[in-house]
């Protein structure tokens, strides 16, 4: 009763997280706080798979984990059109994002998020605990790193200068009028894509995040029940957010490392460009 009485008193859900504490002049939000507690329960988990796997390589909890380590390999090897090596290159990078992003979602419908638990400071009450993925400047972060590794080892494999080329010889021959023009709108695609990776994970658990508290507020007493419909929806789009960031940020990467003499083909035709065509369609 005092859950819902709560909820009825603070029913708004605030845009920006919130400090609930210090660290040497640095201020720790709660969304952060959820941030490290999630990334130190993935390290944890694969130091002690790593361990199980020694002892008892049969066990269901290492094949559990196989099964995710398998399915996010097998995913990012289709993108980079089946080199597996490759895959397995950048393998802890998408399997750290799949798994925060997803652990970070499913965590904000447990009891206690976004305001069950708070800290009370005078009249004021912070929520101790809150999704990295509901804080805008947690989403942006995840896609910075993303696009941040997508652009280095562009740069890396292609050669700084074939790489920004590349840009600007999109129409054949090379000194097509035209190319000066589509050459500034591709790198600010580059731009559009850092932007649209945060706002896409960040507008729809946000969101997810509101409906719940407008569901447990006008339901009352009976939230318990009103609430659960809502949940499995968000279960559903938690994986499927953390699915399309894996998906857009892996076909990222595979485009740009692809090497340049590729790029001559019509990119309508290419099985990578249709490929992410239809991921983000889904969106």
């Amino acid at each position: 009763m005092s859950a819902y009485s709560h909820f009825a008193v603070d029913s708004s859900v605030p845009l920006a997280s919130e400090n609930v504490f210090t660290v040497f002049g640095f201020g720790v939000t709660n969304s952060m706080l959820l941030g490290i507690i999630i990334g130190l329960i993935i390290t944890g988990v694969f130091v002690l798979s790593a361990r199980r796997l020694k002892i008892r390589p049969g066990s269901r909890f290492v094949y559990f984990i196989e099964i995710i380590t398998v399915f996010i390999l097998d995913t990012i090897k289709t993108n980079f059109d089946g080199d597996e090596k490759k895959a397995r290159k950048f393998l802890p990078l998408f399997i750290s994002f799949f798994l925060f992003i997803l652990l970070n979602n499913l965590f904000g419908l447990l009891p206690g998020m976004g305001g069950t638990i708070y800290l009370a400071h005078g009249a004021e009450q912070t929520p101790l605990l809150r999704p990295f993925t509901t804080d805008l400047n947690g989403t942006l972060a995840l896609a910075l790193i993303a696009m941040s590794t997508v652009w280095f080892y562009a740069v890396r494999e292609r050669g700084a200068i074939p790489h920004i080329k590349h840009y600007f010889s999109i129409l054949k021959p090379w000194w097509n009028p035209m190319n000066f023009f589509l050459g500034p709108l591709e790198i600010l695609t580059e731009l559009i894509r850092l932007v649209t990776l945060a706002l896409r994970l960040f507008g729809v658990i946000y969101a997810g995040e509101v409906l719940l508290r407008v569901i447990t507020v006008l339901t009352g007493n009976f939230a318990w029940a009103g609430t659960v419909p809502i949940i499995f929806m968000e279960i559903f789009f938690s994986a499927i957010q953390a699915y399309l960031f894996l998906m857009l940020s892996s076909v990222y990467l595979a485009m740009s490392t692809t090497p340049i003499h590729d790029d001559s083909h019509d990119a309508s035709h290419s099985p990578r460009d249709q490929k992410m065509t239809q991921v983000e369609s889904v969106n």
